[in-house]
């Protein structure tokens, strides 16, 4: 069985899923003796699962390093050269945000007219309480049933509208996305090894291959906390902090997490 672990300056492991078993990948090398008597070191991406448990579980499903590597940073670069294809994606992520929101609405309808009945319910037997008009221990039961179900529909009403409330609800604009999109490029083409990788962590949601195990999607996540640490504009170099990501330009701000498929 391949080696565990090793170092080597890899930005994209446990980012990449094996297209067999949908585990994360990780990094993979081979050193192979050349005719001449040289050792040449290849290194890949490979199935977790291969390289801990062995071809029992899964296969190896290696990509090439670099070839994994250039592939995400050139779907990056080519939304950006190729503004069509961004606004293609911009509608998309819209049109599935209507597609999840209209259901929620409409639940959301339907529990506050559950509430009106309920609450209305709820009166008529106080008021048949106060009149002594029908038995107490009866109206009790009655009245704690419905205190059960009222607040079980508030708590649901209450879930539904943080779910609709706010950013959220609201059409992704293309302009944020594009200057999402350009900062996490140009932070990308500036930024050392480590930073790069540290932001590809926390931005690079998910990387998907197909059957032959190229890279098929990519999926970025942004919220306000990558935004305000990472993709802000930046003091001049001079002022910065250790660690800092330079980046020149106005920040865009974002107030809620958005998800782009590239």
């Amino acid at each position: 069985m391949p080696k565990k672990r090793f170092e080597g300056e890899y930005l994209l492991t446990g980012i990449i899923r094996c297209p067999e078993c949908g585990s994360a990948i990780t990094a993979s090398r081979t050193v192979n003796k050349m005719k001449d008597g040289t050792n040449v070191t290849r290194m890949y991406y490979s199935c977790g699962n291969f390289r801990s448990k062995g071809s029992s579980v899964c296969h190896a499903n290696s990509i090439r390093k670099l070839e994994a590597e250039q592939a995400v940073t050139d779907r990056i670069k080519n939304v950006l050269v190729k503004p069509q294809l961004l606004k293609a994606i911009v509608k998309n992520v819209n049109e599935r945000k209507v597609g999840r929101i209209k259901p929620l609405q409409a639940e959301l309808s339907s529990s506050k007219t559950r509430i009106a009945k309920l609450k209305e319910n709820k009166r008529e037997y106080l008021s048949l309480y106060e009149m002594d008009q029908i038995d107490r221990d009866l109206i009790y039961e009655r009245l704690n049933s419905i205190n059960g179900d009222l607040d079980d529909e508030l708590t649901r009403k209450s879930r539904l509208e943080l779910e609709l409330r706010g950013d959220e609800a609201e059409p992704v604009p293309y302009e944020l996305v594009r200057s999402l999109m350009e900062r996490f490029d140009e932070l990308l083409r500036k930024s050392p090894f480590e930073q790069r990788k540290t932001l590809l962590h926390l931005i690079v949601k998910k990387i998907t291959l197909d059957d032959k195990r190229m890279v098929k999607d990519v999926e970025l996540s942004f919220n306000s906390e990558t935004e305000k640490h990472f993709l802000s504009a930046a003091p001049s170099t001079d002022n910065m902090a250790e660690g800092a990501f330079p980046l020149s330009g106005k920040p865009f701000k974002l107030n809620h997490k958005l998800t782009i498929p590239i």
